[in-house]
């Protein structure tokens, strides 16, 4: 009204979540003395949000969409708390500029993933703002208006929404649960729950509850030791030699079990073994 600012902008009305965001903001633009020229809020391949997206161009409403390629060095923090096979799987899935339709795409116009993900955004309407340190980057970012997407281009690259904010990721790269995944799509967090959930054997490979290879079954247990009833009497060699028999040798035969044991129980204490050792 002093005529200090030529537009008023909003954000982030989408974190609020599907149907509720449309309906909060046309309740805060019915309250609006000034509407505003621009709605900021992230917009990328991986998150279309195409609802916000009509209702403001149904409204003249401006989308400016950040992290228009997924901030990758954000959601490459996430891959970090990962295990190194957890993250080569999840980066394809979550990493807008490792989608092999990008790739595809990015192939038949001779450029990268990252300009088709920007172009992609630019003829939806949107304005983005890219964001790079890199010199060759940021030039690059600004080429894309030498090539154009068809429609079919356009509708399979919209087709990759599953829903991914990656703010949500880099904050949970800092929470307590290593694999605690943010809310996406029903699909995409099935997917990715899926890769979390694998056993992962030495190497990298996977497993689906199923032993090593290298282990051929438990062998049979000596008759005497069967005959005490699994337990070893002492008889022969004293201990049972779990690992050739297949099996884990028990916790208690760790060395220095009982010890902490009793030191855990305030028994023991500089008295040597203790009452009730076992020998």
């Amino acid at each position: 009204r002093e005529g200090r600012t030529r537009h008023l902008g909003v954000s982030n009305f989408d974190l609020l979540g599907p149907k509720v965001c449309v309906e909060v903001f046309r309740d805060f633009l019915s309250k609006a003395k000034i509407p505003p020229s621009v709605l900021a809020m992230e917009v990328h391949p991986l998150n279309v949000n195409e609802e916000m997206s009509e209702f403001c161009r149904a409204l003249g409403i401006q989308v400016m969409a950040y992290s228009p390629i997924g901030a990758p060095h954000k959601m490459e923090t996430f891959m970090k708390v990962l295990t190194k096979s957890d993250a080569r799987e999840m980066r394809p899935l979550l990493k807008v500029p490792d989608q092999a339709v990008l790739e595809g795409i990015a192939r038949r116009h001779e450029v990268s993933a990252v300009q088709v993900a920007l172009r992609w955004n630019l003829q939806r309407g949107h304005c983005v703002v890219p964001k790079s340190f890199n010199p060759e980057h940021i030039s690059e970012n600004a080429e894309l208006f030498d090539f154009a997407l068809s429609q079919e281009e356009m509708t399979s690259i919209s087709k990759l929404h599953k829903g991914v904010r990656t703010q949500r990721f880099f904050q949970a790269s800092f929470g307590s649960s290593t694999k605690a995944l943010p809310r996406m799509t029903r699909d995409a967090q099935d997917e990715c729950q899926k890769i979390l959930s694998k056993i992962r054997m030495p190497g990298g490979n996977t497993s689906a509850g199923a032993l090593p290879r290298e282990f051929n079954g438990a062998a049979a247990l000596p008759a005497h030791i069967a005959q005490q009833g699994g337990h070893d009497d002492g008889s022969s060699t004293g201990k049972v030699d779990w690992e050739q028999l297949g099996f884990y040798p028990p916790v208690q035969d760790e060395p220095g079990f009982w010890r902490r044991m009793d030191l855990a129980m305030g028994k023991g204490i500089g008295k040597g073994k203790g009452v009730g050792y076992p020998d």
